[in-house]
């Protein structure tokens, strides 16, 4: 009889620990096009682009299937580079969630990288985080032809490690 009422306790034990993680991330636009507007100035024959476009773009951060006191930590990074020195910077907005639900050493931007970096820490489920997206240092003579952008996002139990 003791040893049922332990494996009970120890099931329901582990059956607590084990929970699904849901991670969701949904885009605005499933395309975002630069052109002679992002011009500085705006539609000038041999102007450069702007040193910084915001994109009309932005995704929709779910994180679900974790205990209301988990920290965790949202990474994210690119499979394969942009064209010449232009870089993707990626805002969370801060706002767009409870202000418990956000973790320490949360940063406030993430220039994209070949590396996985963090980009929220969170604690808890949260439902709608919004992230804004920036095309930084891009010039017309290298940066001319379409390019994809594949962002992968991970999640990692705890807390984001604290910046630089």
């Amino acid at each position: 009889m003791l040893v049922r009422i332990l494996l009970v306790l120890l099931y329901i034990f582990i059956s607590s620990l084990l929970r699904s993680q849901s991670l969701s991330i949904d885009y605005l636009e499933s395309r975002v096009e630069i052109n002679q507007t992002h011009l500085q100035p705006p539609q000038t024959a041999g102007a450069d682009y702007a040193p910084s476009i915001p994109l009309n773009q932005g995704a929709f951060v779910s994180v679900q299937g974790v205990r209301s006191r988990t920290n965790w930590c949202l990474l994210a990074y690119h499979t394969e580079p942009l064209q010449g020195s232009a870089t993707l910077k990626i805002t969370p907005d801060l706002a767009s969630v409870p202000q418990e639900n956000i973790g320490t050493n949360t940063p406030t931007q993430l220039l994209l990288q070949g590396q996985p970096q963090p980009l929220f820490s969170g604690t808890g489920p949260v439902d709608q985080l919004f992230l804004s997206f920036t095309l930084e240092h891009a010039h017309v003579s290298r940066n001319v032809n379409t390019t994809p952008v594949y962002i992968q996002y991970q999640l990692q139990e705890g807390g984001c490690p604290p910046g630089p």
